[in-house]
This record gives structure tokens, C-alpha cells and sequence, in this order.
């Protein structure tokens, strides 16, 4: 009896053993099973966040790209295909880093639209590839197009150059107002712009200095403030490029347009607005024997006046529209009576503004400018997206 009973406990206690280590195992297979459901969690908000940030990268590549076609709100382009496409590897360089996330960079192409609008060299496909330092990777296809409505200059003077300026106004007979008006000399609807921009705070300053007390209450328009002294409206904006406005004018040149190779006399038109006026028209001063051109006597214009050796105003001239005086060395001289609605770029060195003139930003003459190639279109436009989508 005495035997049987000791067997019997211990095959009961081998028993428990075995049930032990069974519990212990089905418990240790759970905890693996969390822990793997819960790494599994984990891996799965980390690819969520780290694809959400890459998608987040690749709209800022769309965003920036379209920012450097539309020269960051002031300009834009003449032609899509000559002014971006063909040289798109050159304008937008390497993959750009993410500033605020720096493990992330994107890089964008872009090209014409072949597949749905071949031909149309006013519309393109921005793709935009975004990486993480962990592989993550997004891609979004922007289907862009040109605008029809063109983009408001940087400012009524803009002087488009990254090179030194040394700006002299003489006198106190001179205004550049960048608050919108009418061709008829009442007040437009549009925003006001600066009276003068430049591409940098130095030749910002400079272009500050160089105007005396009295003559900083002749520079009105946006930021301008009243006192003793004024606050001039002058201002920095990276605004079209000399290379972009090199190029604008090669597209302008596309378009029908009247050369003149000689000095403007009086009872000349360059276009004419009025009504039963023939329009306007793109005019183009060409290089000629390399020295400034003259206006003398009474003479007017309308629509895109290109000039390339500088030019000196001695007579009366009025022009209503896009004025562009092209050269690094030549300098644009104002002795006479000028009145000039639209806009007045200058990629020259200095500007030297004396006698009577009047400069004067203008909606409404640079909408006729808009005219001038022969079809709406003439100046430059920003790029608007059309459709993008997210590609997996």
C-alpha cells in the first residue's frame, strides 16, 4: 500500500510539471504575439508618419519649382517651353534639403505636356520626388500651365540687376508711384506695388541714400510713410532675373513686332491706344551703333517698348505700358518730360532720373501692354497648376 501511494505522487508531480511548463510556454508565446503586434504598431505609424512627411516634401517641390518659374510672385514666363522647359536642369540645379526637416530632400523635373496637350508649349508636368533617410519615398505629378492673367511687376522702376547700382536723382521734378492709376490719371483698382524694387537690401539701401529729403516724398506706393523725412517706397524682391528678362525679350521677339533703329523724333508713335488707334504695338530699339537713344520734339507710345543701348529723353515723351531699357554699362537718362503709365525695368547699372517725369504704375496700360504680341499673352504670367496627383 505503502509503495503504491508514493507512486502515485510522484507521477502527479511529474504532471505538474509538464503543465507548467506548458502554461509557461503559452504565456511566453503571448507576450511574443504583443510584442510582435506591438512592434508591428509601431513600424506601421513610423512608415505612416515617415510616407506623410515624404508627401509633405514633395509638395514643397512642386511649391518651390513653381515659385522659381514665377520669379516668387513678380514675374513668371513668356513661353513655358523656351523659358523654363529647355533649361530646366540648369534653373533648378541639384536635389534641394527640406529646412526645417533635413533628413528629407526632394527633386523636380519638369516637361512639356506631351501626352495631354501635345504641342502646347504653355503647359507642363512638374514631377516632384521626395526621400527620407529612411527610404521613404512620395512622387507627385503637377500638371501646370501657363496663366492668362499676367503677373504684377515688382515694382513701377524696377531695376534688375544683382550688380552694383549707383542710382542719381536730380532735381525734385520726378515722381515713381507705385499706387495704381488709370491712363487718364484717376486712381485704378489694382494693389499698390513699390514705387522702386531691387533684386537686394544693398542696392536697396544704395537706391535709399542716393534720394535727398525732399525727393524721398516723390517715391510713393507700397510701404511708403509720410514724414520729415518720408519714408520712400523702395524695396527688395527677387523679382525677374537679367537672364529671365534676356530671355522674355527673345520671346517678345517671337511675336510680330516694328524695329527702330534710330532716335525718336517728334510726331513719332509707338503704338497708338487712343481710340481708333492702331494698338499697341512691341517696339524694338536694337543695339544700333552701341550709343544711347534720344527722344526729341513730342513723341508717344503703347503696348512693350524694348530699347537696348540706353536711352536719354531731351523732348516730351508719353508711353502707355512696358517699358525695358536693356544693358549693364549704358545709362538711362531722363532730361525732358516723360509720363510713362505701366512700368519701367532697367537692367542697367545706374538710373539718373532729372528734368519733369512722371512714372507711374498702371493695371490698365499694362493690360493693353498684354496685347501688344498680337493676342493676349505678351507679358510674362505665372504658372498655375491645373491637376497633380499622388503617385504610389
Amino acid at each position: 500500500m505503502t509503495n503504491r501511494r508514493v507512486s502515485t505522487v510522484k507521477d502527479e508531480r511529474g504532471f505538474a510539471i509538464v503543465i507548467a511548463i506548458f502554461v509557461l510556454a503559452m504565456l511566453i508565446s503571448v507576450t511574443a504575439a504583443a510584442l510582435r503586434m506591438g512592434q508591428a504598431d509601431i513600424f506601421a505609424s513610423r512608415n505612416y508618419r515617415s510616407g506623410s512627411q515624404a508627401l509633405y516634401a514633395a509638395q514643397a517641390g512642386v511649391v518651390h519649382a513653381m515659385m522659381i518659374v514665377n520669379a516668387g510672385g513678380t514675374g513668371g514666363v513668356t513661353n513655358l517651353q523656351n523659358d523654363a522647359i529647355n533649361g530646366w536642369s540648369g534653373i533648378w540645379g541639384s536635389a534641394k534639403t527640406m529646412p526645417t526637416v533635413t533628413s528629407y530632400s526632394y527633386n523636380v523635373t519638369l516637361v512639356q505636356d506631351a501626352a495631354m496637350y501635345p504641342g502646347d508649349f504653355d503647359r507642363g508636368v512638374l514631377t516632384s520626388t521626395a526621400t527620407g533617410s529612411d527610404n521613404s519615398t512620395r512622387t507627385i505629378v503637377a500638371h501646370v500651365r501657363r496663366s492668362s492673367i499676367p503677373a504684377a511687376p515688382a515694382g513701377a522702376l524696377y531695376l534688375a540687376t544683382d550688380n552694383n547700382t549707383n542710382s542719381t536723382f536730380n532735381g525734385n521734378a520726378f515722381s515713381i508711384d507705385g499706387n495704381d492709376w488709370n491712363m487718364n490719371n484717376t486712381a485704378g483698382t489694382a494693389a499698390a506695388i513699390p514705387g522702386i524694387t531691387t533684386r537686394n537690401d544693398t542696392n536697396s539701401t544704395e537706391t535709399r541714400t542716393s534720394l535727398t529729403d525732399p525727393q524721398k516724398n516723390n517715391v510713393t506706393g507700397l510701404g511708403f510713410v509720410p514724414g520729415n523725412p518720408a519714408t520712400p517706397s523702395v524695396a527688395t524682391a527677387q523679382g525677374m532675373s537679367t537672364a529671365q528678362i534676356d530671355q522674355m525679350v527673345s520671346d517678345l521677339l517671337q511675336m510680330p513686332y516694328v524695329p527702330h533703329d534710330s532716335d525718336v523724333h517728334g510726331g513719332e508713335k509707338l503704338g497708338d491706344c487712343s481710340a481708333g488707334g492702331a494698338g499697341p504695338q512691341i517696339t524694338y530699339l536694337g543695339p544700333g551703333n552701341g550709343s544711347a537713344y534720344k527722344e526729341n520734339g513730342n513723341a508717344s507710345g503703347c503696348g512693350v517698348m524694348i530699347i537696348e543701348s540706353g536711352v536719354t529723353i531731351n523732348g516730351t515723351f508719353d508711353f502707355d505700358g512696358l517699358v525695358i531699357v536693356r544693358g549693364t554699362t549704358k545709362i538711362t537718362d531722363v532730361t525732358g518730360n516723360m509720363t510713362l503709365h505701366g512700368s519701367l525695368w532697367t537692367t542697367d547699372v545706374n538710373f539718373r532720373d532729372g528734368g519733369s517725369s512722371d512714372i507711374r504704375f498702371s493695371s490698365q496700360a499694362l493690360a493693353l501692354a498684354n496685347q501688344a504680341g498680337g493676342v493676349p499673352g505678351t507679358l510674362p504670367a505665372p504658372i498655375v497648376v491645373t491637376a497633380w496627383r499622388d503617385v504610389f
